[in-house]
């Protein structure tokens, strides 16, 4: 079983995630994104600024993300809710679909495949800088993980600082 940290960092112009394997100081992979656009638009990149691996994109209402390999060929679609009582979204990747469930608060995401066997679990921690750790159950790409992380914090954290950040 694969685990990731995947932590907020709270200076820097735009959106921006540091990513290590989990219990290492190392940093692995960093996610970057574009400072005041509508849209979210995220670059995956190996170490601190190494070469481009992956990327992610969003709709306006942030109800639809895009992955991307590094070659722009998709490996990827997480889709939100736009109205629901408790927090989801549903990842499809490989030709395969998984459904998440976070339940009211969205502190923890269980993902299972269709067969209903759990694929990965997403947690957040929250504090000055948000933290997730994602823990993989079945063989899944680590980016597609990683990113559909971030489209997580995009969609129900990012804009929410004030309300958990005390």
């Amino acid at each position: 079983m694969e685990t990731f940290e995947v932590t907020r960092k709270l200076f820097s112009w735009g959106p921006a995630y540091e990513v290590r394997k989990a219990g290492a100081t190392e940093l692995h992979m960093t996610v970057k994104g574009k400072l005041l656009t509508a849209t979210p638009k995220l670059t995956m990149v190996q170490g601190q600024d190494g070469p481009a691996i992956a990327s992610l994109s969003g709709n306006f209402t942030r109800t639809r993300f895009e992955i991307k390999d590094g070659g722009e060929k998709s490996v990827g679609t997480l889709s939100f809710p736009m109205f629901a009582l408790k927090k989801g979204f549903t990842l499809t990747t490989g030709g395969a679909e998984y459904k998440a469930s976070g339940g009211f608060l969205g502190a923890a995401f269980g993902c299972s495949d269709a067969q209903g066997q759990p694929a990965f679990d997403v947690k957040w921690e929250p504090g000055w800088a948000d933290k997730f750790v994602v823990s993989a159950q079945q063989p899944l790409p680590p980016e597609v993980l990683i990113l559909a992380t971030v489209a997580v914090h995009q969609k129900y954290y990012e804009h929410k600082a004030t309300d958990y950040a005390e």
